[in-house]
């Protein structure tokens, strides 16, 4: 307690494994919340006695009252019934794939042992997989899957993402599906299928293959994209809507086509930090990304698709078929003239 009668509150939780000392402080009646590591706590605490005026510690079957009488620190220990708890600061959640599951393709990637326990190097990827499994699986309920789904996924770069869908579709939904893993790179192509073929997973294969070679007879039901680079994932949603592709989950990555083109004298005082610019041309970018789905057929939104503190790119656009949507093509050409857009590329 504070002097002037304020309080503080100390709890132990876990994070990430380890133990962490949360501070919760209430100014204007708004909780604050600080963590520190354990290897801190004994300085930060001491350093707060300063300015109160008594702390009551429970450790284990023991309290203590410490007393701050005009900087001489005196402590009492009495005998309780209570026990303190360390709480989880990591919410305790159901995965479409969980913890202590032994999973294939995770235990061949390293990404888990061979008991289902996740390396904590690999936890965000975990908790990745998992979210956009938890996207894919509730995005299944607007396409129709009675028959065999065909699936595209574009740059699939080390596949985590490709693998976790094809696991989701054989083990969990057993659905009758195809999946082709497009990627540039040939030595990328040969160790994916490597990996399927150890794994057999048979209802997959990885081609090297550029997906401007598809042609229209190549319908597929379900365009992928994970962080395909600027343009890359504008090519991705032409040939979605060329291929007439019934789901799209496309996650951009750098957008770099916009920043050296936008230009608006009102916005000026926004666009001349290239910081700032950097930002508004990624935000506009993926919303005349989603507008052009719109304008072709389908209904088009921009989801968060993983927590800013696991990575920066974590925006999702989810476009299912459906109908033009005629209010897009008026708002598309609004955003165009708002930043002196001509020549975009996902138009030629």
């Amino acid at each position: 307690m504070n002097k002037d009668g304020s309080k503080i509150k100390f709890k132990t939780i876990i994070m990430k494994g380890e133990e962490h000392l949360q501070i919760e402080k209430f100014i204007d009646k708004k909780a604050l919340h600080e963590n520190i590591a354990m290897n801190e706590a004994k300085e930060k605490i001491i350093a707060l006695m300063n300015d109160y005026k008594q702390l009551f510690i429970t450790v284990g079957s023991e309290s203590y009252q410490v007393f701050n009488n005009k900087g001489k620190i005196k402590a009492l220990s009495t005998k309780t019934d209570k026990k303190a708890k360390a709480l989880s600061h990591d919410k305790k959640k159901n995965y479409i794939i969980n913890e202590g599951d032994r999973v294939d393709f995770l235990i061949y990637l390293k990404v888990m042992s061979e008991d289902g326990k996740v390396y904590n190097s690999y936890y965000d990827k975990f908790k990745q997989i998992n979210k956009y499994l938890e996207i894919f699986d509730k995005a299944l309920d607007k396409i129709d899957t009675s028959k065999k789904i065909r699936i595209l996924d574009f740059g699939c770069g080390k596949a985590y993402l490709t693998f976790a869908v094809y696991y989701y579709l054989k083990n969990i939904r057993k659905l009758d599906f195809y999946i082709e893993g497009l990627d540039l790179k040939a030595d990328v192509v040969r160790d994916l299928n490597k990996i399927k073929d150890a794994l057999h997973y048979d209802e997959i294969n990885f081609v090297c293959k550029d997906i401007k070679d598809y042609d229209k007879k190549d319908n597929i039901d379900i365009m992928l994209t994970l962080h395909a680079c600027d343009i890359a994932t504008d090519i991705a949603l032409k040939k979605a809507v060329e291929l007439n592709a019934s789901l799209i989950l496309s996650v951009p990555c750098c957008q770099k086509e916009l920043f050296s083109k936008i230009k608006s004298d009102e916005l000026n005082g926004i666009l001349k930090h290239g910081i700032l610019k950097e930002r508004v041309a990624a935000i506009v970018t993926d919303s005349l990304r989603s507008l052009y789905l719109e304008k072709h057929g389908y209904k088009s939104e921009i989801i968060e698709f993983i927590d800013m503190d696991h990575t920066p790119k974590n925006l999702m656009i989810r476009a299912f078929k459906d109908k033009v949507n005629p209010l897009a093509i008026d708002e598309y050409e609004k955003i165009k003239h708002l930043f002196g857009l001509e020549n975009i590329f996902i138009e030629g």
